[in-house]
């Protein structure tokens, strides 16, 4: 089946190491995907089957609207590469996709640490994939937009909380 991917690049002023551990913590998801427009806040994770780094661990993720998905630890190598696959969706995008792949590549940088997110669907159908399209340029860039800038956030100042921090639109 056909796949759209969308990767963003950020920069912050903090250690590669830190930064990965940050990003890859077992309590982050609540703390910096926090909605956008349709798309609802992670509200927690439950379930958990191992330990987060190790990989075929998984958790089931509960949103704001009360559906879940299925997040699973496909990669892990600390403090450079971590990939997970999200799928089980209950929410409307299981009429468009089968899965999402989750990439992240943090790279040491002069002003700290870049941070490369790429994130990949799978189209459920041949028929779905201009729909999907669709939804992940208007919707789920804007969603890692504002993920990204939240880490931005909780990375810099962890005291303020990245909901005070971050608009949502």
């Amino acid at each position: 089946m056909p796949t759209v991917a969308i990767t963003l690049l950020t920069t912050v002023h903090i250690s590669p190491e830190h930064t990965f551990d940050f990003v890859v913590a077992e309590d982050v998801l609540p703390k910096v995907l926090l909605g956008y427009g349709p798309l609802p806040a992670v509200t927690s994770t439950s379930d958990r089957s191992g330990s987060w780094d190790q990989p075929g661990s998984y958790r089931t993720v509960h949103l704001a609207d009360g559906t879940t998905s299925r997040e699973e630890v496909t990669d892990y190598q600390r403090p450079s590469y971590f990939a997970y696959k999200v799928s089980n969706f209950t929410f409307a995008l299981r009429y468009l996709a089968t899965e999402g792949k989750g990439q992240w590549w943090i790279r040491s940088a002069s002003e700290g640490a870049t941070l490369r997110w790429t994130y990949t669907f799978t189209s459920r159908f041949v028929l779905t994939y201009p729909l999907l399209w669709g939804f992940a340029q208007w919707f789920w860039r804007g969603y890692m937009r504002v993920c990204l800038k939240a880490v931005q956030q909780q990375l810099l100042h962890p005291e303020q909380g990245a909901s005070s921090q971050v608009s949502r639109p």
